[in-house]
């Protein structure tokens, strides 16, 4: 099958972007809905309480993917997001009736686990195998599942919580977990022709210790981390920032934008990342990421805010799929699952603590501009460790570090 993209695997392409919709608009974007639910009336968290709860889901999913990586290699993916999708399912059902503080960072980190196995790492290890050539468009595709989760998923969520709480929420999100993945994983997806009849890789460690030992491996995945540390920490305060400088018409303008300028990014990525240089994509992306957030932090008007947003949503609609691309670029599709998750367990952790970031300095103070500031800088970090990759990156496409192939 090298160099030849099999038919059905747009099939397989078109169904985990559904699983991606599905698994992030639930668990990943609900996650705000909950945090708001759960600090409100009787009963009700501390912020602190439920703050911790949701970097312990950040943290768990970043350590958990490296577990799914290395159960891939082993087990189909369909009963890997299978099994994920019942464990979403079981943890939302704990979220529900929980009664203490450790009960709740419990269920969270439950659903971190169930969240890690029916996320990127699974959906984009099984592209990487489908399209071991040019992974970029599949993946992109697949990957607009994340937007449009976030978009149609979410705003049901809130009103069904707001309605029924989140305890009479649970049940039904959790059976919409399971419905909207295992029916899909079990009866669409498919292991990729090379690998039907078993693991994708051989499980052995070398071709994933030799991507360790590579200065490109470090200097990606810090720079990631510093720019989803300052775009979860920026999206977590944005509504507050907005409100604080203008106010809460203009935040929730903000939110809006950013969510369909993310959508557009990622459907005009799916355009144009097969076709261009991703280590300078991604530069680029975090510089633009930087301007954005810095001009959302001083827009002295509604128009300001959603010249920011739209710039930032952009960023926001292709950062996430460029990590992965990048990964399969350096390294090819075997151990490409187990080297992503090694990666992405330091950029989720840059995700658990942006938002404590972007809090602590917005406490220290007393204002959002240093706050969002923080957040900039960030990203602009990020970009900056880019830059000397780009002159690795050229060689990358013609010969994908044979240590890590053999």
């Amino acid at each position: 099958m090298a160099g030849r993209r099999p038919s059905y695997g747009w099939a397989v392409v078109a169904a985990l972007g559904v699983v991606l919709a599905v698994s992030v608009g639930i668990s990943f974007y609900g996650v705000s809905v909950y945090l708001e639910a759960l600090t409100r009336g009787p009963g009700a968290f501390s912020l602190a309480a439920v703050s911790a709860g949701t970097s312990a889901f950040l943290l768990v999913s970043g350590v958990a993917g490296v577990g799914v990586a290395a159960l891939l290699d082993r087990v189909d993916v369909r009963w890997v997001l299978s099994g994920g999708a019942v464990l979403a399912a079981a943890a939302l059902l704990a979220l529900g009736s929980v009664r203490t503080p450790g009960a709740l960072v419990l269920a969270y980190a439950a659903l971190g686990v169930g969240f890690a196995a029916t996320g990127t790492i699974p959906a984009s290890t099984l592209i990487a195998r489908w399209f071991p050539q040019r992974p970029a468009v599949a993946m992109s595709l697949a990957f607009t599942g994340l937007p449009v989760g976030g978009a149609v998923l979410t705003p049901p969520i809130a009103a069904l919580v707001r309605s029924l709480g989140v305890a009479g929420a649970a049940p039904w999100l959790a059976g919409a977990y399971v419905v909207g993945v295992v029916p899909v994983a079990v009866a669409v997806l498919r292991p990729a022709p090379a690998t039907a009849g078993g693991p994708a890789a051989s499980a052995d460690g070398d071709g994933v210790r030799e991507a360790l030992r590579t200065p490109w491996f470090w200097l990606a995945t810090t720079a990631l981390m510093l720019g989803m540390l300052g775009q979860v920490g920026a999206l977590s305060h944005l509504f507050n920032a907005v409100t604080e400088r203008l106010d809460a018409v203009a935040a929730a303008a903000a939110v809006s934008t950013m969510a369909l300028a993310s959508l557009a990014g990622r459907v005009l990525g799916s355009a144009l990342l097969g076709r261009v240089q991703l280590t300078a994509t991604a530069a680029l992306l975090l510089g633009l990421q930087c301007a954005a957030t810095l001009g959302i932090a001083a827009a002295p008007s509604l128009g300001a805010v959603v010249a920011g947003t739209v710039a930032f949503g952009l960023t926001v609609g292709n950062m996430q799929v460029l990590h992965p691309l990048l990964v399969a670029e350096r390294f090819g599709s075997r151990h490409y699952g187990r080297i992503l998750a090694l990666s992405n367990l330091g950029v989720s952790c840059g995700m658990a603590f942006g938002p404590l970031l972007v809090g602590a300095v917005r406490t220290g103070t007393g204002a959002y501009p240093w706050a969002m500031a923080a957040a900039a800088a960030s990203a602009g970090a990020g970009g900056l460790l880019l830059v000397p990759l780009l002159r690795a990156a050229r060689p990358a496409r013609a010969a994908r570090l044979d240590a890590v192939r053999t």
